[in-house]
């Protein structure tokens, strides 16, 4: 994995209060868009809002699925953008990196389509950003791949949570 600046964890460890839900949405749009970070950083922010635990992870992982979702649309832009001009033509040319390009990514994307998005990006500490570009490089429905990418982030930051509990309460 690779190594988080020591700034970014600076803020995600320094921010609280509904500054926090916000750091949580932007950074979470970035990492599905150009970070090649964890996004379960996330987890880490104190929010300190006066709400019981529960219902803090419960507004985090939703400012956290909302960043992820919007940042899963740009990057369906740029695929899609890619996919129909620049890169076609770079590629016209070049047989063996379009048959690349076009080879299992596409096929795994092709046969999972919005369930193997939304499944891709629920399981921790897999590159958001690598996930979220291999399926946009199809022709997508952006409600849904922004839908998939919603989801796939609840269950992923649950299931590190959950991880992270229990282990926790083993101590």
């Amino acid at each position: 994995m690779i190594p988080v600046p020591e700034v970014i964890e600076a803020v995600i460890h320094e921010v609280t209060g509904p500054l926090g839900l916000l750091v949580a949405a932007v950074y979470s749009l970035l990492v599905a868009v150009i970070l090649p970070f964890p996004g379960e950083l996330v987890l880490a922010i104190p929010l300190d809002l006066g709400f019981d635990p529960m219902t803090e992870l419960a507004l985090l992982v939703v400012a956290s699925s909302i960043g992820k979702a919007g940042g899963s649309l740009l990057a369906l832009r740029v695929g899609n953008g890619a996919r129909t001009g620049v890169l076609d033509r770079l590629l016209d040319g070049q047989p063996r990196l379009l048959s690349f390009r076009e080879g299992a990514v596409t096929e795994v994307a092709t046969r999972y389509g919005y369930l193997g998005l939304g499944v891709g990006l629920a399981i921790p500490f897999l590159p958001d950003t690598a996930i979220i570009y291999a399926f946009s490089v199809l022709e997508m429905n952006y409600v849904k791949f922004a839908l998939a990418a919603f989801v796939g982030t609840i269950v992923r930051l649950l299931a590190v949570a959950g991880l992270v509990g229990g282990a926790m309460a083993l101590v």
